[in-house]
């Protein structure tokens, strides 16, 4: 793999001008020949939405940041005059090191920071996303093999009250409501997903806040799942709503993580008939739920306004085959799971939990609780 040095194409540092074009060109040699460019130490300045291509290795110095000074994103791996299908886009890429710095506190524009779709095997390892308005740190959508690693994500703005939805990890399909940057809306789902070693808070920057959301999925189409999703020893603090919230997936598995003074912890949803129900033709076809899920060695301290764990199904369509074991939960009672329409709920081993809600669910083996009759099965 050939290396380059984006200061010998024409990068200088805190230049706006310079710093976006020099990157790019760097960013370009990778259509000749998979390339490492290599990012040196110091703060560069971006105008406009760069593109990473397929076999590139973005290798960032550890004191080295890329700041937004437009209000557009930072990063996408496609352009919107190419037809990307299914996976076929640029993929093989891999993002290491140093800060992307949306610089919210600042520049008010909303706008995610990376944009990635239609690939496979893309891998963000030991980044720092920082200061985002409204958008989402990274939206992967469409993509086969996607893993994130030591990663942190810090500092959230929202003036207008209204994207409470944000994600700091939006995994999505490739809808036309979903993903406007580049590709076909052929319903590319994203799997094969590792989130792992992470850490999402706040940046403490003026204006900004922890996120609402860390990780998670709000778009769906009829008989496509998110697969194989495994988030495990992040952690989340004080997140504004469910800190993880998943859509109608097939083997999902959430272990050694730590929730602290989260407004809500984990929440799964069926999807419901209605604009998520339609399939790839608009021919709504009704609720559809997921399965296997496996929820597994977290800590979950202090949940406050919500669930600490929340299963939700719709129109008698049950998300079946959860297990919910070895948790520990906070000594303050403020932990509650809820399971409405499930089959085959296994609720073991969890430490401190006094708290169970649960309606129409088939097959439930659980522990014997205590008794709270304001709390009991609805």
């Amino acid at each position: 793999m050939k290396k380059i040095n984006i200061k010998d194409f024409g990068a200088k540092g805190r230049h706006v001008l310079f710093d976006t074009i020099g990157l790019q060109r760097a960013l370009n040699q990778a259509k000749k020949e998979p390339v490492e460019v290599y990012i040196p130490e110091g703060t560069y300045y971006i105008g406009k939405e760069l593109v990473i291509y397929a076999h590139t290795y973005l290798h960032l110095h550890p004191d080295a940041i890329l700041r937004r000074m437009s209000p557009f994103a930072m990063l996408k791996n496609g352009k919107k005059s190419e037809g990307y299908k299914g996976y076929d886009g640029n993929g093989y890429i891999k993002i290491e090191g140093g800060t992307f710095d949306q610089y919210g506190h600042v520049l008010n524009f909303n706008n995610s920071i990376m944009s990635l779709g239609h690939a496979r095997e893309i891998e963000i390892k030991d980044v720092t996303f920082k200061n985002v308005v409204q958008g989402h740190a990274i939206d992967a959508c469409g993509i086969d093999g996607f893993k994130v690693t030591g990663c942190k994500f810090l500092g959230f703005r929202d003036d207008s009250g209204e994207r409470a939805f944000s994600e700091a990890i939006q995994l999505d399909l490739q809808l036309k409501d979903s993903f406007p940057k580049f590709g076909e809306y052929d319903g590319t789902v994203t799997k094969n997903v590792i989130i792992e070693g992470c850490y999402f808070g706040n940046s403490n920057e003026p204006m900004m806040k922890p996120w609402n959301r860390a990780i998670g999925s709000h778009a769906s189409t009829y008989e496509i799942y998110y697969e194989n999703i495994t988030v495990k020893n992040n952690t989340f603090d004080k997140m504004g709503d469910y800190a993880l919230t998943f859509l109608k997936s097939k083997v999902l598995h959430v272990y050694d993580n730590t929730f602290n003074d989260c407004n809500g912890g984990i929440r799964y949803l069926a999807t419901k008939k209605g604009k998520y129900s339609l399939d790839l033709y608009g021919r709504d076809h009704g609720a559809q739920a997921g399965e296997m899920t496996v929820i597994r060695n977290n800590h979950f301290h202090s949940i406050n306004d919500k669930y600490a764990i929340l299963f939700q199904s719709y129109d008698g369509k049950k998300n079946k085959d959860i297990y919910i074991i070895d948790n520990q939960f906070s000594e303050d009672n403020t932990c509650t799971i809820k399971i409405g329409a499930a089959k085959n709920v296994v609720c073991m081993q969890n430490k401190n939990l006094k708290k169970i809600k649960k309606i129409e669910v088939d097959d439930f083996y659980a522990e014997t609780i205590a008794k709270d009759e304001s709390m009991g099965e609805l």
